[in-house]
């Protein structure tokens, strides 16, 4: 049960939880969504500076950067999307 309780607080999975949330939910504010894109964004640098770091860096970590990467898009595209009195 421990494994399963860490593999879930890792930054990135609260993180994707946290945008997945912010996705599905309409009205979401510009301040949520700027502070969602920063996990997700602090994420993807940490990730990236493990796989560069570490040489036998696993498949799981190259793969969890592209969903990061994705959900980043999916964030940016919301915030592009706010009628600009919102902004």
């Amino acid at each position: 049960m421990f494994q399963t309780m860490e593999g879930n607080a890792r930054p990135h999975r609260t993180a994707e939880v946290a945008a997945e949330q912010m996705l599905s939910i309409e009205p979401v504010t510009q301040a949520e969504l700027l502070s969602t894109l920063q996990s997700v964004s602090d994420n993807i640098m940490r990730l990236a500076g493990k796989l560069r770091a570490e040489p036998d860096a696993s498949a799981h970590d190259a793969a969890t950067i592209t969903e990061q990467h994705a959900l980043a898009q999916q964030l940016i595209g919301r915030l592009l999307a706010l009628p600009a009195s919102q902004a």
